[in-house]
């Protein structure tokens, strides 16, 4: 059904580009929708028949009503002895010939680009829609795979919109909304897409973009949204409006037009997951817990370093990330002692480095780390705890 709606859509916007930037007049006229029809099949004649006169029919019954008006759109011409517009001959075929229009109107054309422009243009943001999006990605999709070029697909999310209508009304919420797509659309190349996903989702779709590339211009964006001043953003969670982004390219991370989207969709979460207000990369990741975001502090003790103080940014039963300003090897065994709340002793266990990176002010580093030991009792302080943490986010979430 899906398949079906793009296609009725690309042809809509196929029969509304034909009508609005070409003369009506003449053999080049009738060319150009035997054109659209070798393309899209007979279901040009009933889109041509009612963007025209809004008169609907079957494409068979609309493509004999075509070959009609057209034998009539030549009498009126000869006995004219000049040429007409084929919407005065088809006007005029539907209220003299076949009788279906008893009332004709003139259309301004002004108002059918605007009725058209319905169709593919969000309304509250005035950007392209979700349907407008679905199309010129499988287009570039097509074009990337013909001519071997890189695509990358940024999908952003304002932080904490929720709470932001919340506390401010759905008024001041969609004000936001407006003023964030103007930054969208002033922030990219004519070349790229910018679209409203939905919500508070947005997209854009960088052509000839490598993964890198697409990181670059999604952070360029947050950093404006960062610098730029929205209506009582000091209230925020991060006390300023924010957005995450995330990032995916096609056949790196995708093939196909849905698999793209769910990538650069997990990428979001992921940022997401990392505290908001940052842009991440897809990267395959196979986790056997699901991580929830911490601020806890603990001392780390290496072959090297004893007892020094790490936190922790985010954290599973068998997984976390930590901020430290040592350098530490991978595969590094750590002894952690970490300072849940709540608990009197603080939680040992044994992990193991399995990623490390220099972080931006180059004076610290993130380490992910992955549990190897720890008694029973400890196992399970932190199997509360972290469900806890997740309990607690899903009921902010559905709050």
């Amino acid at each position: 059904m899906q398949v079906a709606n793009n296609n009725i859509a690309k042809i809509q916007a196929a029969v509304h580009k034909l009508l609005v930037h070409e003369s009506g007049v003449g053999q080049g006229f009738i060319d150009k929708v035997d054109h659209l029809v070798e393309r899209f099949g007979d279901e040009v004649y009933p889109a041509l028949i009612f963007t025209t006169a809004h008169l609907e029919f079957p494409k068979r019954t609309a493509r004999k009503h075509w070959h009609e008006i057209l034998r009539h759109w030549g009498k009126m011409c000869r006995i004219l002895g000049r040429e007409i517009d084929f919407r005065v001959a088809l006007l005029d075929y539907f209220v003299h010939i076949n009788r279906r229009i008893k009332h004709p109107k003139i259309i301004e054309i002004k108002i059918f680009q605007m009725t058209q422009q319905e169709t593919f243009i969000d309304e509250l943001t005035s950007l392209n829609n979700y349907r407008y999006f679905l199309n010129a990605l499988h287009d570039e999709i097509i074009r990337a795979k013909r001519y071997h070029v890189p695509l990358t697909l940024v999908m952003m999310d304002v932080d904490d919109f929720k709470f932001y209508n919340d506390i401010n009304g759905h008024m001041t919420g969609n004000r936001a909304l407006r003023k964030l797509a103007r930054i969208l659309k002033t922030s990219v190349r004519d070349v790229d897409t910018v679209a409203r996903f939905g919500g508070e989702e947005f997209v854009l779709i960088c052509p000839e973009t490598t993964k890198a590339g697409g990181f670059v211009i999604a952070d360029r964006i947050r950093k404006r949204v960062e610098r730029s001043v929205f209506a009582a953003e000091k209230k925020q969670p991060l006390e300023t409006f924010t957005i995450s982004a995330g990032v995916a390219t096609l056949n790196i991370d995708a093939v196909t037009a849905p698999k793209l989207i769910q990538r650069a969709d997990q990428a979001l979460y992921r940022a997401k997951a990392l505290g908001k207000n940052q842009v991440a990369l897809y990267m395959e990741e196979k986790r056997d817990a699901e991580r929830v975001i911490a601020s806890v502090t603990g001392l780390l003790t290496t072959d090297s370093h004893a007892g020094d103080v790490c936190s922790v940014k985010n954290i599973s039963e068998t997984s976390l990330l930590i901020h430290f300003d040592k350098v530490v090897p991978l595969g590094s065994q750590l002894q952690l002692a970490l300072s849940l709340p709540g608990r009197k002793t603080p939680l040992r266990c044994v992990s193991k480095v399995k990623r490390i990176s220099e972080l931006e002010d180059k004076n610290s580093y993130e380490l992910g780390v992955r549990v190897i030991r720890a008694s029973a009792r400890d196992r399970k302080a932190l199997h509360s705890f972290v469900n806890a943490l997740l309990l607690k986010n899903k009921k902010r979430e559905t709050a």
